[in-house]
């Protein structure tokens, strides 16, 4: 049954009006009137487009693949077409980085992003990011609780209705919401306050005269006398230029200077707080913006702050989205998921990355050829797994104990029974023999 199949029943109780997705917020604020901050106006935040280019860099450099979970909960990683278009080539015009950057810009600005499946039945022959400011969906509300959607791109010069089984949807929230919630939404008022501290910050560097203050004139100035008074001023005093420039007075004016120094204004307390609203509404660690707000010696411990808080929910979301339109029902059935591959944002610094191969060998974890691969060191001829002879092993299938120091095996049920055939006592150790070289034996011969 199609997502449009519920539209023809009868009972269909309400249908939305069109929802315009991808625009922004209108507020008041006591700079003046309704503001609407646009992406465009956001990323001339430094802060903002710092933190948008950290996120959307992370994500895109991340491979996501199609693994599959078995009935042992074993994970198969499964060769397909679909990897390449993720991780590769996407379509003809755009590559696998770029197309995920765009993808999760969309999602942060506005709470949503899209892309098209081209698809030749059930093979998938490319895919194409449509920007959101370009959507317009159109909900509607079956029996009460069951939402469909109309989808229409409006680009080029044309609208299109979309197929939404041919069109990944991801949101940050729900489609059943009416409110959209990304950042230039439910943080508007952030951004449009880091605006105007700019503008002002700029507009007194650019006109304000050091020091800055009011001239008297012991008589009543005409119109043209305070206007030439104003220019002449102007031209010698005002600028961050000409600061310091000493102030000579005509015969009865005077000079009050009034303080307006950036650190009596308290403009850099300001910027410190807008930096950090701007950092907790990205759920982005401040540290990784500022380095005076560092809270963490260890880099890694700020990748896996960075990883949980602000990473792991939008690349879930992401994962969800394709495993919703990019599998096929039967493979959703079979334990087929999409996974991104988080391990490029875990990278340690090198004497972390040998310490942690270190213990990873020494607890036989790692075989010694595994360990040194971490390391980004060649293969030895032979590999061992290290276990310390200390340890008491245990078998979860037979139930069994193993003391490999001493060679005993026990039955932790009856150490004294030997109706399980398992008598406690020295088990013979079988020397391992050396495997023959077998090629030097050849080329002897």
């Amino acid at each position: 049954m199609g997502i449009f199949d519920f539209a023809k029943r009868k009972n269909v109780e309400k249908r939305s009006d069109d929802i315009g997705y991808g625009g922004s917020s209108t507020f008041s604020s006591f700079f003046g009137g309704g503001t609407t901050v646009t992406e465009r106006q956001a990323m001339q935040i430094p802060a903002v487009a710092g933190i948008i280019e950290l996120i959307t860099s992370s994500i895109s450099q991340l491979p996501i693949y199609i693994y599959q979970k078995n009935e042992d909960d074993e994970v198969i990683d499964v060769e397909d077409k679909r990897n390449f278009l993720l991780n590769g080539e996407p379509n003809n015009s755009t590559n696998a980085h770029n197309f995920k950057k765009a993808i999760v810009k969309d999602y942060l600005f506005n709470g949503q992003a899209y892309v098209k499946v081209d698809r030749s039945r059930n093979d998938i022959l490319a895919l194409y990011n449509l920007p959101a400011k370009n959507i317009t969906i159109e909900k509607i509300l079956i029996d009460g609780y069951k939402t469909t959607v109309k989808i229409k791109y409006n680009g080029g010069g044309e609208s299109v209705e979309l197929d939404p089984d041919d069109v990944i949807m991801i949101f940050k929230g729900s489609i059943e919401d009416d409110e959209l919630s990304g950042i230039l939404n439910t943080n508007a008022k952030t951004l449009q306050l880091a605006l105007d501290e700019q503008s002002y910050t700029t507009g007194i560097l650019k006109n304000g005269a050091l020091p800055i203050g009011v001239l008297k004139a012991t008589s009543r100035l005409t119109t043209p006398a305070i206007e030439r008074l104003r220019v002449s001023w102007e031209n010698l005093y005002s600028g961050a230029t000409k600061a310091g420039k000493t102030i000579i007075l005509e015969e009865g004016l005077d000079y009050q200077p009034i303080s307006m120094k950036p650190n009596e204004l308290d403009l850099t307390n300001t910027k410190k707080t807008i930096l950090s609203d701007i950092s907790r509404a990205f759920n982005v660690p401040e540290s990784m913006i500022n380095a005076a707000a560092n809270k963490y010696a260890s880099n890694e411990q700020n990748n896996i702050h960075f990883l949980q808080y602000c990473i792991s929910p939008i690349i879930t979301t992401i994962e969800s989205a394709f495993n919703k339109t990019l599998l096929l029902e039967s493979e959703k059935e079979n334990g087929y998921y999409f996974h991104f591959d988080t391990a490029a944002l875990l990278r340690t610094t090198e004497k972390e990355n040998i310490e942690a191969a270190v213990m990873g060998m020494e607890k036989g974890l790692f075989s010694v050829n595994e360990a040194r691969t971490r390391v980004d060191m060649p293969k030895i001829p032979v590999d061992y797994h290290m276990w310390s002879l200390g340890s008491i092993f245990y078998d979860s299938e037979t139930g069994l104990f193993a003391i490999p120091n001493t060679g005993i095996v026990m039955d932790p049920k009856d150490l004294t029974s030997k109706s399980e055939g398992v008598v406690p006592g020295q088990v013979p150790v079988v020397p391992v023999q050396p495997k023959k070289n077998t090629d030097k034996e050849e080329d002897t011969k």
